[in-house]
């Protein structure tokens, strides 16, 4: 028996430096260190209303897959719905074959405005998540939404996204400014504290630069970027900045695992998440960085905070550091995955919230 996983490559050389590309190739690392082989997909264009050209493709990947072996899909393949679903279904079609899905993204609430906007029965992204043996999910509030949206497919959190660092890294000093790791254009900000705000960012409009406290770095290699960072803390999500993007990240980001989170921690720096987050409860009760839900409120709290309070931040974030640089979360998500399939272990799947 064959343990896969699938990894997306970069289809150009910008598209190296996309959370997606990161997320994909870090996954794809911690699991060959589990003994797992990889299966290399891209984004595949121009196939949608080519039936055989997609037959082809889907032959050449998946015809490695024998009877009885396990294959881990990365979720979603970022490529064509009726390629997706005829990969799956290939999948599932070889017998004995297990089919996991490992979560990056989940479209659906991506893209909507409100709990009520999408039709859960018939929603396509919900329903092909139920064809999986078993979900390796963001986090338990992700997980009992999907247990909301009526997939009762049995579940693993992974917490964090591991982020592969072995580079150099800055002592950490105090000081009281922000930084914000950002991949889309950001157009407007309603940020008018007096400490420092660095954005990089591949373009921010000139109206967010006039706050005189933000400073623009342009958009860099994000290691290059952990190399750099050499104190104040890591923004992983605010309001406060207004980003150019059909997506709903206002609304999504209380379910999923920012890249950026795992990024700053990487570096070894504190982090500022907002309260509707799932990560809020373990960044305050492991004390590795602040809550914070108006950025205009940071004044304040610098005003109280000391060295001391900072460097025992700091102190805080070393072990979780060691854990996301060297791949632990999604071997950890990894293991239990396969406790639960080949052992039958249920103590690391989520139990269903009770209806309140």
């Amino acid at each position: 028996m064959t343990n896969w996983i699938t990894r997306l490559n970069a289809t150009n050389y910008q598209q190296q430096y996309d959370a997606i590309q990161i997320v994909s190739k870090n996954v794809a690392h911690s699991a060959q260190a589990l003994g797992f082989q990889e299966l290399n997909i891209t984004g595949y264009p121009n196939i949608s209303d080519q039936a055989m050209r997609r037959h082809h493709i889907r032959e050449a990947v998946l015809g490695v897959i024998q009877p009885g072996d396990l294959v881990v899909v990365q979720f979603p393949m970022w490529t064509h719905l009726n390629f997706q679903a005829e990969f799956f279904d290939t999948i599932k079609g070889i017998e004995g074959v297990r089919m996991i899905a490992l979560l990056h993204d989940i479209p659906t609430w991506m893209f909507t405005k409100g709990e009520e906007e999408y039709n859960r029965a018939n929603d396509f992204w919900l329903n092909q998540l139920k064809k999986f043996d078993l979900l390796i999910v963001a986090n338990e509030k992700g997980a009992h939404k999907l247990q909301e949206d009526g997939v009762h497919v049995p579940m693993i959190p992974m917490q964090f996204w591991d982020y592969f660092y072995q580079g150099p890294r800055q002592e950490k000093q105090f000081k009281k400014q922000l930084y914000y790791v950002g991949g889309r254009d950001i157009i407007d900000t309603t940020y008018r504290a007096s400490t420092p705000l660095y954005i990089y960012d591949r373009h921010v409009e000139q109206k967010v630069l006039e706050s005189g406290s933000v400073t623009w770095l342009g958009r860099q290699p994000s290691d290059e970027i952990v190399s750099r960072l050499d104190g104040g803390f890591g923004v992983v999500v605010t309001e406060n900045l207004i980003e150019k993007s059909n997506m709903n990240f206002v609304y999504y980001n209380q379910f999923n695992n920012p890249t950026k989170l795992s990024m700053y921690l990487a570096a070894g720096l504190p982090v500022i998440v907002s309260s509707k987050t799932y990560h809020a409860s373990l960044v305050k009760e492991h004390g590795i960085g602040l809550v914070v839900d108006d950025l205009n409120e940071i004044d304040q709290i610098f005003s109280s905070m000391t060295a001391a309070d900072y460097q025992k931040l700091v102190d805080n974030v070393k072990p979780w550091q060691e854990a996301i640089s060297n791949g632990f979360f999604i071997q950890r998500a990894l293991f239990a995955m396969l406790r639960a399939l080949e052992l039958g272990f249920s103590d690391d799947l989520i139990k269903e919230k009770e209806v309140e």
